[in-house]
């Protein structure tokens, strides 16, 4: 009888055990993502409806990066800041991919339409690719607080061919149009374009 009863028992272990594993799986598709996790990318505003791009420029070449970043801005998760000093991460709200090549992807494609040319390569490009502009952009910060204001700081090197024509510490701000984590990272998108479009100028 002991053997029977030791065999009732795990049956019962066995299915309460699959029972809690279906509603675990069950859990992590709910949420829009893995464990409720939510995943963002950055948006190329240039390449918006609503922003007027520039006059077809076919001519034009520009090289953009290398993009370098600061080590807090290489982890997954969406940094926010509650205080000068002190920042919180997101568990479930990250990158839905590598932060550096999204921010590479946007820039390049911001200036595809700011300045009204395809002939743009992130790097590294082809030795064949020769840039009439080579753009290289350090991202010290790119954070604030949901509700509140983005701010991105950035030194960014310009070169004309071979010459070096313009080195900047450049800092700007937006506003956060909502207080959820997809107006934060629009917001974070549309300072990025404002950086395009000060960089850009200095390519007509």
């Amino acid at each position: 009888m002991g053997y029977f009863n030791n065999l009732k028992r795990t049956g019962v272990i066995g299915s309460t055990l699959a029972l809690s594993l279906l509603l675990s799986a069950c859990s992590t598709t709910d949420g829009g993502g893995l464990g409720g996790t939510r995943f963002y990318s950055l948006t190329p505003v240039a390449l918006g409806a609503e922003t007027n791009r520039t006059v077809a420029n076919p001519n034009l070449r520009v090289g953009v990066g290398p993009i370098g970043m600061s080590r807090l801005l290489r982890r997954p998760q969406i940094i926010t800041r509650k205080s000068d000093t002190e920042i919180a991460m997101a568990e479930q709200h990250q990158w839905g991919g590598l932060l550096q090549e999204d921010l590479s992807r946007t820039l390049t494609d911001n200036f595809s339409g700011l300045l009204g040319t395809e002939n743009i390569e992130p790097y590294p490009w082809k030795f064949a690719f020769k840039p009439n502009y080579h753009v290289r952009i350090d991202i010290d910060q790119l954070d604030g607080e949901l509700g509140g204001t983005i701010t991105l700081k950035a030194r960014w090197r310009l070169m004309k061919g071979r010459e070096e024509i313009r080195i900047e510490n450049t800092t700007l701000t937006q506003p956060v149009k909502g207080k959820d984590y997809n107006a934060y990272v629009q917001a974070q998108s549309e300072v990025l374009y404002k950086l395009s479009a000060l960089i850009a100028k200095q390519m007509r």
